[in-house]
């Protein structure tokens, strides 16, 4: 049975962190619900982007109807995701169903305002690891995976992100057989 993951986004969403591991997920046969933390039809990501969203948080009834949560950073879109209630409270609420729980960038502030990072080993974007409790942070790291929490550094890693959420969702297999078609190995060759 294909997994299901809720994907929040807000205005000033970094828009590499949203697309990157939406499309990796997608191609995984993962559904993705992407979903305006704001209630509107669409977001205007930190560089800009509109964005047309599938869902807004208005219409998720219950967030127990997903495997996962996920938000991407940039800035002010973080602070907008860590500010609203109501997407802590899914936070919460899936982290305590031990479903998966993931964030990149600036966005584990988002996890922290859940109380969801204290016990865990995470990253971030350099400099919020100040704004985040946690039991061990990793700055070399581009993604952590500790038990059903996934957190990446940022941009240029939102593909590494995408990758390992769908591999925690559907195995490595699946990810493997996204990742080989869209040439990682020669992307990890020339870095």
């Amino acid at each position: 049975m294909s997994k299901k993951i809720a994907f929040f986004i807000e205005n000033g969403s970094e828009e590499l962190e949203i697309i990157a591991p939406l499309d990796i997920l997608r191609r995984g046969g993962v559904e993705v619900d992407l979903i305006s933390a704001n209630d509107k039809d669409k977001i205007v990501s930190s560089h800009n982007v509109s964005i047309l969203v599938d869902k807004k948080i208005s219409d998720v009834e219950n967030i127990l109807d997903y495997d996962g949560i996920v938000v991407p950073g940039g800035m002010p879109g973080s602070e907008y995701l860590k500010n609203n209630s109501k997407v802590i409270q899914f936070f919460k609420d899936m982290y305590e169903q031990n479903r998966l729980v993931a964030a990149i960038c600036a966005a584990p502030i988002v996890l922290d305002e859940a109380g969801i990072t204290k016990d865990k080993k995470v990253t971030s974007y350099p400099g919020f690891d100040s704004e985040i409790e946690y039991k061990e942070f990793s700055n070399k790291d581009a993604v952590v995976v500790d038990g059903n929490v996934i957190t990446a550094q940022g941009p240029a890693l939102a593909m590494l992100f995408g990758y390992a959420i769908l591999e925690y969702l559907q195995g490595e297999d699946a990810k493997n057989s996204v990742a080989n078609p869209m040439l990682i190995d020669v992307l990890k060759n020339n870095i």
